[in-house]
C-alpha cells in the first residue's frame, strides 16, 4: 500500500497542535561518564536525588515508507518502560533534526500509548517497519536552575560494557518553546561545564550500538 510520505508525516507533527499550542524542543546534551558513583557523589553534593531503582527502557525505532531517517536526521521511536513493580509505560515519540551543534536541540512530540500492539500494527500497515532497537537502564535525577526544571538521566547501556567507549552516560535535558529555547540553551550548556563535562556525544545510543556491531 502507497501512503505519501507527507500525509503519515503530518499525523505526527501535528501532535504539537493539539497538546501544547506551539512547537515544544528537547533541550539536551550527553556525555560519558567514566565513574558513575563518583560522579552521582557529586551530583548528590548539589542536592540532586536520583531514584533509588533503575528503570528499564527498550526503545524500538522505525523507518520511514518514503523517506531515510539516516539522511534527515528524524527519529520515530516506541519506547517502553518497565518498573521494577512490574508496572509499564509506552510512548510513541518523534524527534525532529538536531538545530545546533553544541546541543542535541530538537523539536520533540510525545504521546502515552496505551494499547501498544495497536499501536505497532498501525505503524506497519502505514509503512512504518521496526528496524533496530536499544536497551538501557535509566535512573531520574532533577535539579532546578534558575527556576527551570532540569532532568539529569543516569543511563547504563548493558549492550556497551565491552566498549572501550564506555557504557555509563548522562544525559542533561529540558524542555523548551521557542520563545525560550536559547534561554534553555545556555541553561544546559551552563550546567554542563558547571559539572565539569567536557566532550558532549552528539551521536545517539542507537548510533553508538551500531559503531560497537561493526
Amino acid at each position: 500500500m502507497f501512503v505519501p510520505h507527507n500525509i503519515t508525516l503530518n499525523i505526527l507533527q501535528n501532535f504539537n497542535v493539539y497538546f501544547f499550542g506551539e512547537f515544544m524542543y528537547e533541550v539536551e546534551m550527553k556525555f560519558r561518564v567514566t565513574n558513575i558513583d563518583l560522579f552521582e557523589s557529586q551530583l548528590n553534593e548539589l542536592g540532586v536525588e536520583f531514584e533509588s531503582e533503575a528503570v528499564e527502557e527498550i526503545d524500538t525505532f522505525f523507518s520511514h515508507p518514503q523517506r531515510d531517517f539516516n539522511l534527515t536526521d528524524e527519529c520515530l521511536r516506541l519506547r517502553q518502560r518497565k518498573f521494577v513493580d512490574k508496572h509499564e509505560e509506552n510512548f510513541l515519540t518523534y524527534k525532529g533534526p538536531k538545530i545546533d551543534k553544541e546541543t542535541k536541540t530538537r523539536r520533540e512530540l510525545e504521546i502515552k500509548i496505551e494499547e501498544i500492539n495497536t499501536l505497532e500494527s498501525i505503524l506497519n500497515a502505514l509503512g512504518f517497519l521496526p528496524v533496530d532497537s536499544v536497551r538501557k537502564f535509566r535512573r531520574h535525577g532533577v535539579i532546578n536552575v534558575d527556576n527551570t526544571s532540569i532532568e539529569l538521566l543516569l543511563d547504563f547501556i548493558p549492550e556497551l560494557y565491552d566498549s572501550p567507549t564506555g557504557s555509563h552516560f548522562v544525559e542533561i535535558e529540558t524542555i523548551a518553546t521557542e520563545k525560550n529555547l536559547e534561554i534553555k540553551r545556555q541553561l544546559i550548556l551552563s550546567l554542563a561545564k558547571e559539572l565539569n563535562l567536557v566532550e558532549s556525544i552528539r551521536t545517539s545510543y542507537l548510533g553508538l550500538l551500531r559503531q560497537q556491531r561493526q
